[in-house]
């Protein structure tokens, strides 16, 4: 294959980045190399090996549509600590700033499942098989949570307490759950509720 046919990778990995909202940080945890190769795979100082091309490959493959890009920048540019995960094994997909500002190390585990982390509320929600039984039913509108750690990472005893409201919807077939979360009183008690899709006309 001749240089002038050789794929551009500076500019595919960039707009794949680009359009997917992800920082460079983030790609680099996709792709498990660091910011700084990204940065230079993009400034076009170097090039992705022949497993990393693969790798690349199979990532640009996957499934996407115009809104679920739109909806992992939105996550992003988020000024709430929000993630975005797909519901099955609670694979992370999207973080906002303030998300890893709280948990730094969070973003090692972007395109991972956050299963194998899952401690205090988030586990008693995994393991409630009534309520996810009726989240994939789309019996449930969300889940409001107050909450102190949920996944057990370095961070853990330092992040505070939160309520969180976790949204669940479908795009092309994949049940997401969207989960917003803000500082809350520490006296507060933990725990979790459903809200059903025939009580938000009570709300």
């Amino acid at each position: 294959m001749t240089g002038a046919m050789q794929p551009a990778w500076e500019l595919l990995i960039k707009r794949y980045r680009c359009q997917h909202g992800l920082t460079q940080q983030e790609m680099g945890c996709l792709l498990s190399v660091s910011q700084k190769t990204i940065s230079r795979w993009e400034g076009g100082e170097n090039k992705p090996s022949v497993a990393q091309q693969k790798q690349f490959r199979d990532l640009y493959r996957e499934p996407s549509s115009p809104i679920s890009g739109v909806l992992r920048a939105a996550v992003h540019h988020c000024p709430a600590s929000r993630s975005l995960c797909r519901l099955e094994n609670l694979n992370l997909q999207a973080l906002s700033q303030p998300a890893i500002a709280k948990r730094p190390s969070i973003v090692n585990w972007i395109g991972c499942s956050l299963v194998p982390l899952a401690c205090g509320v988030l586990s008693e929600m995994l393991d409630d098989g009534e309520v996810q039984r009726s989240v994939a039913s789309g019996e449930i509108a969300c889940v409001n949570a107050v909450t102190r750690s949920v996944l057990q990472v370095p961070e853990n005893p330092v992040n505070g307490t939160y309520r969180t409201t976790i949204s669940f919807f479908r795009i092309e077939g994949v049940l997401l759950c969207d989960a917003i979360s803000l500082p809350a009183p520490g006296d507060l008690t933990q725990g979790y509720w459903a809200v059903p899709l025939d009580g938000l006309a009570d709300a």
